[in-house]
């Protein structure tokens, strides 16, 4: 069995998860978890090194340590939502040196196993955003350390910024401010299949809402796990 550890990206909720595209999926385990940060998956990974037989490790990771302090400022709403996640453990790291320190750490734990790590998604589709900027900071560090341990890196961050280029379509469409429309959308892409008149209403490429994945993405992603 293949452990395929993430955040709601991993999930699918809302828009896609890759996992539905996987071949062989039946060999795959979903065990992302919406709204995660590195240091939340890290405490996940303690337990599943002790109750798991599973010899393949698949990362995804890093996108709500940065997105979660932009949502803390959008809303009062939001602003709870994540003092909640932070309680359970979901703490983001807002440096990049932390962030690098705890994710060898992370790295280290897991160093027996088949490892593959995704990149961090693009956090909005206006790539050249501050948000994004950090998105590729934090990138080039787990490029670097996955280079440093020779681990799989599976660049999906740079396979979006491509579709999102050749599509000459520019979009400041991010994540509601409005908790009530993850609801929504979750309605409408994850159990309804509306993710590409929601993608194509927010002039998105691969995602639903900026960040979280459409049928595009999903299945862009599942090909880059399948095939590198």
């Amino acid at each position: 069995m293949i452990a395929c550890f993430g955040d709601s990206i991993t999930v699918g909720i809302p828009g896609f998860s890759y996992f539905r595209y996987l071949e062989g999926r039946e060999k795959y385990r979903n065990l992302g978890v919406g709204g995660d940060t590195l240091l939340g998956l890290s405490k996940k990974v303690d337990k599943f090194l002790v109750e798991s037989s599973c010899k393949d490790i698949i990362i995804q990771i890093g996108t709500n340590d940065i997105l979660l302090p932009f949502l803390k400022q959008r809303s009062r709403v939001w602003e709870k939502i994540i003092y909640r996640l932070n309680l359970r453990g979901s703490i983001p790291i807002t440096n990049v040196e932390t962030f690098i320190e705890k994710y060898e750490i992370l790295i280290n734990k897991i160093l027996g196993y088949k490892i593959k790590v995704i990149s961090i998604p693009c956090i909005g589709e206006n790539i050249k955003s501050k948000l994004n900027k950090k998105v590729d900071i934090y990138n080039m560090a787990i490029y670097n350390l996955c280079k440093e341990y020779n681990i799989k890196y599976i660049d999906f961050n740079k396979w979006q910024k491509e579709l999102i280029r050749q599509s000459d379509i520019e979009s400041e469409y991010i994540i509601s401010k409005y908790f009530i429309k993850i609801i929504t959308d979750t309605i409408l892409t994850t159990y309804l299949g509306f993710s590409k008149q929601i993608s194509k209403k927010r002039k998105l490429v691969v995602t639903v809402d900026g960040v979280h994945l459409n049928k595009i993405g999903g299945k862009g992603l599942a090909k880059l796990i399948t095939t590198e």
